[in-house]
């Protein structure tokens, strides 16, 4: 997929709020799918936050590999590829399949994955494999599918696990967890929308679902707070813990439950295929990007 436009905002937006990228490895060399409007977005940025220095992508196509964008907007100082193969041009050659040495380990400040893992059949260890890559203080991103691209690789991804996968115990805080819906399947087609900030289910205490017409892709920014053994506890889906937890209070003495109300009463005696119908058209309401306590939404061209 590469880099399209909330993916590059949201590591332009790292940056200016202090993360560091003078150590950056990519999965993939990176290409980057700006529309002429957003390329002028960044330059305009740009100009403002460096006064005095040159410009960036002055020369830019679309399609053109990242490469340059990353060490003229980011600051990077080295840049490393890992890829299965050298094709693209990666000098790190691994199969994320696999652990990678200790000697990679702690080695860069940002590790970019624009849409690897979801080509990865052994996602844990891939993810490990990152996680295990990040310094301490630096930071994850990953730029991934989440709904309706089925058959574009192995996986989708939903934001319950990036918010379970990130966390104390394996040595993480994840810092922001974004959505955005493209019109078609090739999302770099699709001028940047609105993208919307996700809330941790874990918050809700429910599942945060999602159903759109179009393909969503998933951006993640998570910050490494200390080493760790990751994945010691293997995560739990918070809406499954909420629920045991619930189970666990109702199980507990207490006093007599109060008679059902007027409205139960007459909810209870509805016709099931009318329960279910009202059900499901509840949830479908609930399970999208117009539900503001699940999905936030941030216009393009906002922020730093």
């Amino acid at each position: 997929m590469g880099l399209c436009y909330w993916d590059a905002k949201m590591l332009w937006e790292a940056r200016a709020e202090g993360a560091r990228f003078d150590t950056t490895l990519t999965i993939g060399r990176q290409a980057l799918n700006l529309h002429p409007a957003e390329v002028a977005e960044f330059r305009r940025r740009h100009a403002r936050a460096f006064p005095a220095g040159a410009g960036i992508l002055r020369d830019y196509r679309f399609y053109d590999f990242a490469d340059s964008f990353l060490r003229e907007a980011l600051d990077v100082r080295r840049l490393d590829v890992m890829d299965y193969s050298s094709y693209e041009g990666a000098a790190l050659l691994h199969d994320l399949n696999q652990p990678v040495p200790a000697a990679l380990h702690e080695r860069y400040d940002a590790v970019i994955d624009g849409g690897a893992l979801e080509h990865v059949f052994n996602f844990p260890v891939a993810i490990a494999n990152l996680m295990n890559m990040t310094k301490p203080g630096g930071r994850v991103f990953l730029f991934l599918p989440a709904n309706n691209l089925c058959g574009h690789g192995f996986y989708q991804f939903s934001p319950e696990l990036m918010f379970r996968m990130f966390t104390a115990e394996n040595g993480f805080a994840a810092e922001r967890v974004l959505v955005w819906e493209a019109g078609y399947p090739g999302v770099e087609a699709t001028p940047a929308g609105m993208a919307y900030e996700v809330t941790d289910p874990q918050v809700v205490r429910s599942r945060v679902g999602l159903q759109t017409r179009g393909p969503v892709i998933m951006c993640v920014q998570a910050r490494k707070v200390a080493t760790v053994p990751l994945f010691v506890t293997p995560p739990l889906q918070s809406d499954y813990t909420a629920l045991w937890e619930d189970a666990a209070d109702a199980a507990a003495p207490s006093s007599p439950p109060s008679p059902p109300g007027f409205l139960t009463r007459c909810a209870r005696a509805l016709p099931l295929a009318l329960k279910l119908r009202i059900k499901a058209i509840l949830l479908r309401r609930a399970f999208s990007l117009t539900n503001r306590t699940f999905y936030r939404p941030r216009r393009p061209g906002r922020g730093p």
